[in-house]
C-alpha cells in the first residue's frame, strides 16, 4: 500500500494524518521541529526530523530521496506549508522517481507565492483584489505619500523570502501582515523596506472572522473536484490572526469564482483561496491562494469532502468522484481548543463583536449552536496531540511571562540609573 508522507506537521498537518489515519491509510511524519504536535498522533506510524527547506531545500529534497529509496511502494507527498511545497514543485521531477505528488510545476507556484504576479494575473480577469501599490524603496515610497489612503497594510511580495534572510523579530513580525495607521508608522521599517521587497495594500476593513477560505482539489487537468467553503470564526490576533475556530460556511459566488481561478493558472492538488469581506462597501476581496492545505483542513472530513482523502485517492489512480461539494446542511465548527478558550478568557476584553467571547461558560454556550465541533487539539478519538499541547502552552505561557518581568525589571533598573 501507498504510504502518505505529511510534512510540517503542525495543526495542519494534524488534520491531514488524521483524515487519511482514520481511513487506514499508513502515515509517516517529517517535520523540522522535534516538538511537532502531529508527531503524537496514534495514526502516524514514524516521526522524522528533517532539514527545514527553509535553510536548506537541497539537503532537506536529498534527505526525502533516501525515504523513497527505501519505500517498496511509492509514498504521496503532502507538505502543508509554503517553503515545503514550493521545495516538492521545485524538485518535482527529481522526486517523481521515488514518490507520487499532486503539486503544480515550480513554474505554477511561482505565480501563487510571487504576490506581484499573483495580483497582476487576478486584475486582468477582474477579481476584486485590495488596491496594491508596488515599492522599491524607501525614497520611492516618500514621493507616494500624498496618493495613500489609511489604514494601510505591509506586506512581504513573498513571505518565506524575509524568512530565510533574516530571523530578527520585527522581521517576522512583518512577515505577518503589519498595520500602518499613518505616514509615520512606515519609518520604522525603513530598513527593512530598503532590503527587501515589500507590497502596500489598502486595509479591508473587518477582523479576522470576515476572513473566509474556499478549499479544493484539482486534478491533473486542473478540474476541481472536491469544495470546501468556510468563515474564520475567531483568530489570534483578532484582525490579521491564524485562526483558532472556524465553521462551515458556504458562499456561491466564492466557490465559482475559485474554481475560475483554479483553471487560469492551471493549478493541481489541495489549495487554500481566501477572500475578506469589506463592512465598508459589503464585497469580498481575494485576499491569497495558499497552495498547499491549510490549518483548519482538519474539518473537511466532518463536512462530506475529505480533501486529503480525495487527493490521495486520485494521486494512487483510484476512483474519485467527478465533483462534489461538502455537506451545506450541517453546521461545523474547528477548533483549537485549547488556544480558543485561552484567548476568549484572556484576550478580547476589548473586542466588540459577538464571535470574540469574553469568559470560559460564552465559549462552551457557543459550541451548542453547531452540528458538530471538531477538536484539532482534543480531539476524543485521538487524545495524545491535545494533552502534550496543553503541556507545551503551560510552559510556554510561563516563560513569556517570566521574559515579561525580566523586561520589567531592565527597563525599571536602567530608569533608575539615568535619574542619578
Amino acid at each position: 500500500m501507498n504510504e502518505a508522507i505529511v510534512f510540517n506537521v503542525s495543526f495542519n498537518g494534524l488534520g491531514v494524518i488524521r483524515a487519511l489515519g482514520e481511513n487506514d491509510i499508513p502515515v509517516r511524519a517529517l517535520d523540522s521541529s522535534k516538538r511537532a504536535v502531529g508527531r503524537y498522533s496514534k495514526y502516524t506510524m514514524s516521526f522524522k526530523v528533517v532539514t527545514d527547506p527553509a535553510l536548506d531545500d537541497k539537503k532537506f529534497i536529498n534527505e526525502l530521496i533516501e525515504i523513497g529509496e527505501n519505500s517498496k511502494e511509492k509514498p504521496v507527498l503532502f507538505p502543508t506549508n509554503d517553503v515545503w511545497a514550493i521545495a516538492v514543485s521545485k524538485y518535482k521531477q527529481q522526486i517523481e522517481k521515488y514518490f507520487l505528488t499532486y503539486n503544480p510545476d515550480y513554474s505554477v507556484i511561482k505565480k501563487i507565492i510571487d504576490k506581484k504576479t499573483f495580483y497582476s494575473i487576478m486584475e486582468k480577469e477582474n477579481i476584486l483584489i485590495p488596491q496594491t501599490y508596488e515599492i522599491k524603496n524607501y525614497k520611492e515610497l516618500e514621493k507616494m505619500k500624498d496618493k495613500f489612503k489609511y489604514p494601510l497594510i505591509l506586506k512581504p511580495n513573498a513571505r518565506m523570502e524575509v524568512n530565510r534572510k533574516s530571523q530578527d523579530t520585527k522581521v517576522y513580525n512583518l512577515n505577518r501582515v503589519v498595520e500602518i495607521r499613518k505616514f509615520e508608522d512606515f519609518f520604522e521599517y525603513k530598513q527593512l523596506i530598503e532590503n527587501y521587497d515589500f507590497l502596500i495594500q489598502q486595509k479591508i476593513e473587518g477582523l479576522s472572522n470576515k476572513m473566509f477560505t474556499v478549499g479544493i482539489y484539482a486534478d491533473k487537468k486542473s478540474d476541481v473536484r472536491a469544495v470546501f467553503s468556510g468563515r474564520k470564526v475567531r483568530g489570534y490576533p483578532v484582525d490579521f490572526g491564524d485562526c483558532f475556530a472556524g465553521e462551515s460556511y458556504w458562499v456561491d459566488e466564492l466557490v465559482e469564482q475559485s474554481k475560475k481561478i483554479v483553471k487560469k493558472l492551471g493549478y493541481t492538488g489541495i489549495a487554500e483561496i481566501e477572500y475578506k469581506y469589506n463592512i465598508i462597501d459589503g464585497k469580498y476581496y481575494l485576499i491569497e491562494m495558499n497552495p498547499r492545505t491549510w490549518s483548519w483542513v482538519g474539518i473537511t472530513p466532518k463536512v462530506g469532502v475529505n480533501l486529503p482523502l480525495i487527493a490521495y485517492k486520485d494521486t494512487i489512480g483510484e476512483e474519485v468522484p467527478e465533483y462534489i461539494e461538502m455537506n451545506k446542511s450541517k453546521k461545523i465548527i474547528w477548533t483549537r481548543s485549547i488556544d480558543d478558550r485561552y484567548n476568549c478568557q484572556k484576550n478580547h476584553k476589548n473586542v466588540y463583536d459577538k464571535d470574540f467571547l469574553k469568559s470560559e461558560k460564552e465559549w462552551e454556550e457557543s459550541l451548542k449552536k453547531y452540528d458538530l465541533v471538531v477538536y484539532a487539539d482534543c480531539d476524543p478519538e485521538d487524545m495524545a496531540p491535545g494533552i502534550f499541547w496543553k503541556r507545551y502552552t503551560r510552559v510556554r505561557r510561563a516563560k513569556n511571562f517570566l521574559r515579561k518581568i525580566i523586561r520589567f525589571l531592565t527597563r525599571k533598573k536602567v530608569k533608575c540609573a539615568s535619574e542619578i
